[in-house]
């Protein structure tokens, strides 16, 4: 009996020194996942388009669930990346959810406002169904705060066998997301890691977040106000522990209460940091290696290649969560097959508000789910860019369409299913818009007439193009600005092109986003030469000067520039001679 007790009351103390040893073990050789997101980030956590998304729920559920991540395709000269703010000071390790085709590759960057630090690649065997991917580098030091973005890109896979990832709605890692070079809403599902002496800020972040803490701090119910709200709530769990205590089974010390609530709160710790991958040992099996770039200035070539080739500038079902889902949200769901796909009933309607891009096409595989027949129909502001009846017994099919005429509109692109027969459901097959982004260069054409004049936020305008050179009254003239921008711009603006005559008064005007609204500022890659086009009717009479300048769209305030020489320009805009 003796021996019996003894046994049992060593036990009793085994069991919280092995958990205590474990957490040592943890938090001196462990990978302690991070949130990412620095306390900049602009949504509430968990209340965001992410969170709130409509789905389908049983009745045992009291609100409907998170969603699952939308898939997106990428392939050939295409990059999806995503900027990220580390939460911590020593930054290790990232992971994402990836799919390629068999025997397919994906190439990851990881770059800061530097250029690339460290590159490698995860290479697939003969099967891939998708999953998460580990990718370890040497500990990055004084990383928070720091923007950093990880670069995918798969060369070798096609539209026919793209390689896949995931798309999360809101904004959680205080970066954008990026298709090419294309923000788009949304987060790449990322996950980051911190070793070591980071562990605490990893832990901090995983159980109340900056951006919680912030939103904590502005949260102004009366008569609770700022900070006494998160006091509140502090003091509501400390009082939740305290209840445990004195509610302890009659015979228990108090001491003894306290020894194995804090046993129980390491355990279920432990089990809810390991069963959930949040934390992992680093061993070498567990996650590819990035290898050190040669240089820290070694350009990212992914991002903006010079290239005529057509590339992604929209992917509809990336962007799923901001369309508008007819009949109903909950009926509209994501799912992923060969493709990307977007499962819609059989009378419903998706839309989405968006630019057309210059020499830009459309394309989306259409497809049915179960029996019966439906008519797919693109349209944009009402007119039809493409239509296609499909039946049980039909293969896949491919709709296609040449977005000149529309090149530069805005408005709705709606994507419908009409029932012919039967109430099958429908899949819009990674719907896409794609552009031949001609108007990136290298350098300065030959024709072009060179100035320089330097505008707020380091853009500057290298040069301009008249044609016809000699143009006559009436005739349709198309001036081209060839901007370069020194680096990453946050802010978009509008260009203005004045014609103004001898007495320099304004007798016509071109206001627009560059490159007909298809390649806003906050696009440019740096030092990448941008040809704007943009065209008017030559006016009557003698035309002596163009007038330019970039404003901003809410304001409408223009932004300040200098001449070559460094002087501020009256007006705030470059003067340029017509002959």
């Amino acid at each position: 009996m003796k021996r019996s007790q003894f046994t049992i009351h060593n036990l009793q103390f085994t069991i919280p020194v092995l958990l205590f040893l474990a957490l040592l073990l943890l938090l001196a050789f462990g990978q302690w996942r991070t949130t990412a997101a620095g306390p900049q980030v602009q949504v509430p956590m968990f209340y965001d388009a992410h969170y709130l998304y409509p789905r389908p729920w049983t009745q045992a559920q009291a609100a409907p669930g998170v969603p699952d991540p939308f898939p997106v395709a990428f392939y050939g000269a295409n990059a999806i990346s995503q900027s990220f703010i580390s939460s911590v000071d020593r930054l290790t390790a990232v992971e994402t959810w990836l799919r390629a085709p068999a025997y397919g590759r994906v190439l990851v960057a990881l770059a800061d406002e530097t250029g690339l630090l460290y590159s490698g690649q995860v290479d697939f065997g003969e099967r891939s169904s998708g999953q998460y991917h580990r990718f370890t580098f040497l500990p990055i030091s004084n990383a928070k705060g720091r923007e950093f973005t990880l670069i995918l890109t798969a060369p070798e896979a096609t539209a026919g066998a793209p390689a896949i990832a995931r798309v999360v709605g809101g904004d959680r890692l205080g970066g954008p997301l990026r298709l090419n070079e294309f923000q788009r809403p949304g987060n790449l599902e990322l996950r980051t890691y911190a070793p070591d002496r980071a562990a605490l800020d990893a832990l901090a972040e995983q159980l109340l977040p900056a951006v919680f803490r912030l939103r904590l701090q502005q949260y102004k119910p009366e008569p609770f106000k700022g900070n006494l709200f998160a006091t509140l709530l502090a003091f509501s769990l400390a009082l939740t522990g305290l209840f445990l205590v004195l509610a302890r089974p009659v015979g228990t010390s108090w001491q003894a209460a306290v020894f194995w609530l804090l046993t129980g709160l390491l355990a279920l710790f432990l089990v809810w940091q390991i069963g959930s991958g949040r934390v992992w040992l680093p061993f070498p099996w567990q996650a590819a290696r990035l290898a050190a770039a040669p240089s820290p200035a070694a350009t990212v070539s992914a991002q903006t290649p010079i290239s005529d080739d057509y590339r992604i500038t929209h992917d509809l079902t990336a962007v799923l969560w901001t369309a508008e889902r007819l009949p109903e949200k909950r009926f509209v769901t994501t799912e992923l097959a060969d493709y990307p796909a977007i499962r819609v009933p059989t009378d419903s309607a998706l839309e989405y508000a968006l630019d057309v891009p210059r020499n830009g096409r459309f394309r989306a595989g259409v497809q049915l789910a179960g029996e019966g027949a439906l008519r797919f129909v693109v349209t944009f502001n009402g007119q039809v860019w493409a239509e296609t009846a499909v039946a049980a017994a039909d293969s896949l099919q491919w709709l296609e369409a040449d977005l000149a005429p529309w090149q530069g509109q805005g408005g709705i692109l709606r994507l419908t299913t009409e029932p012919l027969a039967g109430a099958p459901g429908g899949l819009w097959l990674m719907p896409q818009l794609l552009a031949r982004m001609d108007w990136l260069l290298v350098e300065l054409p030959a024709r072009a007439t060179p100035v320089h004049y330097l505008y707020d936020n380091g853009v500057t305008l290298a040069g301009y193009t008249i044609e016809p050179m000699q143009p006559q009254p009436g005739d349709r003239v198309e001036v081209t600005l060839y901007w370069r921008g020194e680096r990453r711009l946050r802010q978009n603006a509008i260009v203005f092109l004045h014609a103004l005559n001898q007495d320099g008064k304004l007798v016509s005007q071109s206001d627009s986003q560059p490159v007909q609204n298809s390649y806003p500022l906050t696009n440019w890659s740096p030092d990448v030469l941008i040809a704007d086009a943009h065209t008017f009717t030559w006016p009557a009479g003698a035309l002596t000067q163009l007038a330019v300048g970039l404003y901003d769209p809410v304001t409408m305030v223009r932004w300040p520039v200098t001449d070559p020489d460094g002087v501020p320009v009256p007006d705030n805009q470059a003067i340029l001679p017509v002959r």
